[in-house]
């Protein structure tokens, strides 16, 4: 018995499907199946609902932004629904184009998307414990409001954690009375 794949590529598809014209059959049946590909392809992009290649450039610097920020690539993969290997081609430069469709969600992952577990840059987080500081908090209450067990800050002054930033950035928000609008 002949399984699948023993038989030479384009002897998988019977005649008149695109998949064996792309295997390199060019019998006319298969010439035409490719042909209405074309054609309701171009279609589509006409239309604006295909998915065509666009330029990976602002993509790339995009992710670089959010890997900057703490994101890694399979964060990124994760908010985008785009595989780690791609992002992680794209942004070494081996992918110049990338599908219109992937490029959107991309671009939509924001900041809001970083793993608690992800370490970020702590200067803005000690930023905003001075300025408690000198709004009259001691280091303990800071401490007790942020949740943890013993009345004592230890965070490290390079780099943080997202959740300890976060929740840092919510207190200061409360404690100094401002309104996010959503």
């Amino acid at each position: 018995m002949t399984r699948p794949f023993d038989m030479p590529k384009a002897e998988r598809w019977q005649h008149g499907v695109r998949a064996r014209y792309v295997c390199g059959c060019r019998c006319e049946e298969c010439r035409r199946a490719n042909r209405e590909y074309v054609h309701k392809r171009t279609l589509l992009n006409i239309r604006g609902h295909g998915n065509p290649l666009v330029d990976a450039a602002p993509v790339r610097r995009h992710i670089r932004k959010l890997a900057k920020a703490g994101l890694g690539r399979h964060t990124i993969a994760d908010a985008s629904n785009v595989r780690a290997n791609t992002i992680h081609d794209i942004l070494r430069g081996q992918k110049r184009h990338v599908r219109k469709q992937s490029a959107q969600r991309i671009l939509g992952v924001t900041l809001e998307a970083i793993a608690d577990h992800a370490t970020v840059s702590a200067k803005k987080t000690w930023r905003r414990i001075a300025t408690l500081l000198e709004e009259g908090f001691t280091k303990a209450e800071l401490a007790r409001r942020l949740g943890y067990r013993r009345p004592a800050l230890q965070l490290g002054r390079e780099r943080v954690l997202a959740r300890t930033a976060f929740r840092v950035e919510r207190l200061y928000r409360t404690a100094m009375g401002i309104v996010v609008s959503q």
